[in-house]
């Protein structure tokens, strides 16, 4: 069986990405598919700049093993700790950050940071309806504390968990562009950042079209897409279902590709 370390949407569709006795391998699901998870979890290791690792420990019945998060190089980009990856500090410093604004539904309003190139792929990677730039920094050093500071002004969520998004599939659009605008106008007349003008991106054309949509823990369907970690298809009776596939990693999956 194959151990899931990741689940993206790139650009070309929901992607699992796996640990096999061949290395990591990249599975792109479409059309038909049909994956059962098992119930044993194990560490999915780390990844460095020179790729993903395995765990030294071989934990199991955890995600990740506290050894194994410490050595993530995710970390450097989630809050700015570069401990043990000096290089990518070097890196950092010449790029430009974005200090962004980004609504799930109706009703939350996230304030995260990312690089500048990847606000676009990161909306989509976290499955955000709206998006928006609030401001611009000169590597990372000064970011962090500004998120941190718009957070508790304004009390902006700092992370959304996937149990959240999942809750929030189908809403209201205008009143969650109403209240997405709101929330922008709110920061663009606080004074809190440097005068910008907004530019309010809609990134729901992205996902799946949904209007009712039930829960599962396995994959046996039409592959609709994916809205940041949550996978859509649709059943052979015509009914949709979402899956947390983040809840998934760490477990091994066996797939039997349909034709």
């Amino acid at each position: 069986m194959s151990h899931l370390i990741r689940f993206y949407s790139g650009d070309c569709g929901p992607t699992i990405l796996c640990r096999e006795e061949e290395g990591i391998a990249e599975i792109l699901l479409e059309g038909e598919e049909d994956i059962t998870f098992s119930h044993n979890r194990a560490c999915i290791g780390y990844r460095a700049p020179d790729g993903y690792h395995k765990c030294a420990n071989g934990a199991i019945n955890i995600k990740q093993c506290p050894m194994c998060a410490g050595l993530d190089m995710a970390r450097a980009y989630t809050v700015g700790d570069f401990t043990g990856y000096p290089e990518l500090y070097e890196r950092a410093k010449a790029e430009k950050y974005a200090l962004y604004l980004a609504g799930f539904g109706e009703e939350i309003i996230k304030c995260g940071v990312t690089r500048k190139e990847r606000f676009m792929e990161r909306m989509r990677e976290q499955g955000a309806d709206f998006g928006c730039v609030v401001a611009e920094f000169d590597g990372p050093d000064k970011i962090y504390d500004a998120e941190h500071s718009l957070q508790h002004r304004f009390n902006f969520a700092n992370s959304v968990r996937l149990e959240q998004k999942m809750r929030h599939l189908v809403f209201d659009s205008v009143t969650a562009r109403e209240n997405f605008n709101a929330a922008v106008e709110l920061v663009s007349s606080s004074g809190a950042v440097p005068d910008f003008t907004p530019e309010i991106m809609d990134f729901s054309t992205h996902y799946p079209k949904l209007t009712h949509v039930h829960r599962t823990d396995s994959i046996l369907g039409q592959i609709q897409g994916a809205k940041g970690e949550i996978l859509i298809f649709r059943s052979q009776g015509g009914r949709d279902f979402a899956m947390n596939m983040r809840a998934q990693v760490g477990l091994f999956f066996e797939r039997k590709k349909q034709e």
